[in-house]
């Protein structure tokens, strides 16, 4: 038996300029049979083929189909049918591999010819699953806590604690987003962390190493769940996942803008009552009062348009006086 990796809640989409679909990830145990589809657009297509690449070689083809002949030519050795199978379809060039060996864990691409032009998929990772029984490799993914916003850097960090053994020793990163039928791949690393310690304990040695995935400039599109998987001693470990809330801005909250928006009128509208209740006071003042005012006004504009004629004689220094003494009462009210 083999495992598709699949995820809650995933369907499948296709968008109008892929030419070729493929699952980005299978994993499967040894011993057993794996099917490696291949859907592809069947418009311009002059043949479609296979091609397996292991890590550290060159990619080899398996096996090509000229459009429409329904007839498979397996080339580098892979025309053992009872190992590799094709079966070809109207938009598809399924590959099937039996026995599983471990020289079969690799990354398959299918491809497409159009003129002089090949188009590749983005591949299938072929991976080996752990069997059954106790768990020497532990992956553990830390969640993120702070609140993210587009334009804002985070970094992902994956644990993993497992024994020290030779051969291939990768890390993967996968992202599952809304709206994607299958994680797609956007990282790996194949060689040994830097930041491992090994620690020896009963007569077997195990390492703790711990990987980081940074984020910047983060958009939208970047939300979703991130999953860790090490492959260590033949086999692969997947973490627990992280996932990735990315929030709008508040301003741009609709229900935020709306309160805003009716709290900066509601201040407009209580300044405009405020000023029409002071204008309104302000014609409310008493008649009598006004008049008072307009009398008080009257006389100090008599008293300061009072001027004195200069006279040398004695009755005109006397009346003079007269003049100076009404105008000193006339300031006094």
């Amino acid at each position: 038996h083999y495992l598709q990796l699949c995820f809650p809640c995933l369907h499948e989409t296709y968008e109008s300029e892929n030419f070729i679909h493929q699952h980005p990830l299978l994993v499967a145990e040894l011993g057993s049979s794996v099917i490696l589809p291949c859907s592809h657009s069947d418009d311009f297509i002059n043949s479609v083929s296979w091609y397996k690449h292991s890590f550290g070689k060159k990619p080899l083809l398996i096996a090509y189909s000229e459009h429409g002949s329904g007839s498979v030519t397996y080339q580098n050795g892979f025309n053992n049918t009872n190992k590799y199978c094709i079966r070809t379809g109207t938009g598809s060039f399924n590959l099937t591999i039996i026995h599983l060996e471990e020289y079969d864990f690799a990354t398959y691409y299918c491809a497409v010819s159009f003129l002089n032009i090949i188009k590749f998929g983005e591949g299938t990772i072929l991976l080996h699953k752990e069997s059954d029984g106790i768990r020497s490799t532990t992956v553990l993914q830390q969640p993120v806590s702070d609140r993210l916003h587009p334009g804002d850097s985070v970094t992902l960090q994956c644990s993993v604690i497992s024994q020290i053994c030779a051969g291939e020793y990768s890390v993967y990163w996968f992202r599952h987003s809304s709206g994607h039928s299958h994680p797609g791949l956007i990282y790996t690393r194949d060689n040994r962390s830097d930041q491992c310690t090994e620690r020896s304990e009963n007569g077997s040695s195990t390492q703790s190493c711990v990987y980081s995935l940074s984020q910047t400039e983060l958009r939208p599109s970047d939300a979703g769940i991130y999953y860790c998987a090490v492959v260590t001693c033949g086999k692969i470990h997947f973490g627990n996942g992280t996932k990735l809330i990315i929030e709008a801005l508040t301003f741009l909250n609709p229900v935020v803008l709306t309160l805003f928006t009716i709290s900066i009128l509601s201040i407009i509208v209580n300044i405009f009552l405020y000023i029409l209740l002071l204008s309104k006071e302000a014609s409310k003042q008493p008649r009598n009062q006004r008049n008072q005012t307009d009398e008080t006004d009257a006389l100090n504009y008599v008293a300061l348009s009072f001027s004195k004629k200069p006279n040398s004689s004695k009755r005109s220094s006397q009346k003079t006086s007269q003049e100076e003494t009404v105008y000193s009462q006339i300031t006094k009210q």
